[in-house]
């Protein structure tokens, strides 16, 4: 037992012996720097250097977002779970309905005439239908043009029965200056322009670009979709001069007309509400 005392008085006081550290300049031996340290200080100092750092890891973790880097952390939570789980599923719905934009722009791209499928059933009343049902020789070629009015009633129905009407207050600047070579009807909802070799195209509405494609072979197109549901293409482009997502204004050039045999042409296509119609009706000028 006396042995252990002397071995534990004998390292306490090796833990007190005091020891001199000093900065000596080398070519004048002058002293720059003097201090005294122990070993029971640098332990006492490490400690305690040990014990901050210690507690600044607790407090990052505990106050951060490092938290979430812990493997496990949060498992557990069912509240960030189910907020996880409608995120998930609102993305799926937004997805899904990107999906079936895409899809429907490219019918209109393609000339196809598509119904809205997100479109509001309008309910068109006093219109008599009974006609519809006789079909004589005599009156076949009356009866289906009275079925051509009666495709577009719903949407005039709704237009006729707004105060303020998007369509009747509209007004189109002319993408090019030329001349129109090809009307608007059912069967080709679109306008063909005459232009001159390095013509400008120009924005109709302002509006964002949601659509943008250039083509080797005169078949650039451009769509763009601007306030009150109304898109509008122009095609049979030389050159398109925006990108998907930039926002043009009313007249700022949009593409370079392009080339058909041996004329220079613009095609213009104009949308409202999921249906075609003719823009010749809205130009100002």
């Amino acid at each position: 037992m006396a042995i252990k005392n002397k071995t534990w008085q004998s390292w306490k006081a090796k833990l007190k012996n005091v020891y001199r550290f000093q900065i000596v300049e080398e070519n004048s031996y002058d002293v720059k720097f003097v201090t005294e340290i122990n070993r029971l200080n640098v332990i006492i100092a490490a400690g305690l250097i040990l014990a901050f750092f210690t507690l600044l890891n607790f407090l990052l973790i505990a106050f951060t977002p490092l938290k979430q880097y812990i493997p496990g952390y949060g498992a557990t939570d069912r509240k960030s779970v189910v907020q996880l789980s409608i995120k998930t599923k609102e993305m799926e719905q937004k997805v899904n309905a990107q999906q079936k934009y895409i899809i429907n722009l490219q019918n209109i791209l393609n000339d196809n005439i598509v119904r809205d499928e997100v479109k509001k059933e309008i309910n068109v009343k006093n219109v008599d239908k009974g006609i519809l049902s006789v079909k004589s020789p005599d009156e076949e070629r009356f009866v289906k043009e009275v079925e051509k009015g009666l495709k577009n009633a719903e949407l005039m129905q709704y237009v006729q029965n707004s105060k303020s009407s998007v369509l009747e207050n509209l007004s189109l600047t002319r993408p090019v200056a030329g001349k129109i070579i090809s009307k608007y009807s059912e069967e080709s909802p679109s306008i063909t322009f005459k232009t001159n070799e390095n013509d400008s195209v120009r924005a109709l509405l302002s509006g964002s670009v949601i659509y943008a494609e250039n083509s080797t072979t005169n078949e650039a197109i451009i769509a763009i979709q601007a306030n009150n549901q109304l898109v509008y293409v122009l095609k049979n482009n030389a050159k398109v001069l925006k990108k998907s997502g930039n926002f043009v204004r009313e007249g700022e050039p949009i593409a370079i007309a392009g080339k058909s045999n041996t004329n220079f042409i613009s095609t213009l296509m104009l949308w409202y509400r999921g249906q075609a119609i003719d823009a010749t009706e809205f130009f100002n000028n």
